[in-house]
């Protein structure tokens, strides 16, 4: 068994990564937010969750929890591997998303410095003369019932008021990606020596429209669904390419949005009924 460190194990995507890690009997490392910094001795494999999407308000957090403690990690930390968890937000208006792709940062997207920083990130680890990893995982989603998700937050909000308001055109299309499918990738990808300075999508390989999503919850909670008109920002996004992935994990079968779908609506009538 393997020691592993979590920077950014209390959120949404390092807490998965941290059970199934303990589930699997290594010994795991979760370091307080305000101590990464200053972390000593030998740290095993680096899984880094830590980040920080705030662009409008909080852009210097932005760049320290994407950019900046990351830089200080490749330089003065003592690990035998890092896997860095980016984001398939850089292909986004982009005319595909492979790994190999050049990438165009949009002028008037009001979160080009998420983009950004992750672009430096990424560039840095593959920079570093470190064992290290990139993994782009697209629209993470999960059960959690009590998240404040897009998709289970639509959910209760549909149960509980009846309707769901919809601030995107029904054709709006992005690729969702089961968080417990980003932490077996992630966790693979460390274990694995051939991955070295290698970039890797993990997504499902497919996009999902808005218009399939409340077509879903409006089947199995009898809600209104209201679509709102308006200037809607310019987010379009290519159809996410795992062929790299599946050709070294060929186990790799990634869950479905849809299906997920009806679970956590049937997961929330229950637990509100008892």
């Amino acid at each position: 068994m393997a020691k592993y460190t979590i920077i950014g194990g209390n959120g949404f995507i390092g807490s998965h990564i941290v059970t199934l890690l303990k589930e699997q009997g290594h010994d795991v490392v979760v370091p307080d937010r305000n101590s990464c910094n200053s972390l000593n001795g030998e740290l095993g494999k680096v899984i880094y969750c830590a980040g920080n999407g705030d662009c409008a308000k909080s852009y210097f957090s932005v760049l320290e929890a994407n950019t900046v403690l990351l830089a200080k990690l490749l330089q003065d930390a003592q690990f035998e591997k890092l896997v860095y968890i980016s984001s398939t937000r850089v292909y986004m208006n982009h005319y595909s998303a492979n790994e190999t792709d050049d990438l165009v940062v949009t002028a008037d997207d009001n979160r080009k410095l998420f983009n950004l920083t992750k672009l430096v990130a990424e560039e840095l680890c593959l920079k570093s003369e470190r064992d290290v990893t990139v993994v782009r995982p697209s629209n993470v989603y999960g059960l959690a019932l009590n998240s404040t998700l897009f998709l289970p937050s639509i959910i209760r909000h549909a149960i509980n008021n009846g309707e769901i308001n919809m601030f995107v055109a029904p054709e709006y299309a992005k690729d969702y990606v089961s968080v417990n499918d980003v932490a077996k990738a992630c966790v693979w990808l460390a274990e694995n020596k051939n991955a070295n300075k290698k970039i890797y999508n993990v997504a499902s390989g497919f996009n999902v429209t808005a218009k399939q999503i409340a077509d879903v919850i409006e089947k199995e909670t009898a809600c209104k669904v209201n679509w709102h008109d308006g200037n809607f920002p310019r987010e379009e996004f290519p159809v996410t390419s795992i062929s790299k992935l599946t050709n070294e994990i060929p186990d790799y079968k990634p869950q479905h949005v849809l299906d997920d779908l009806k679970i956590m609506i049937a997961s929330y009538k229950e637990e509100l009924a008892r």
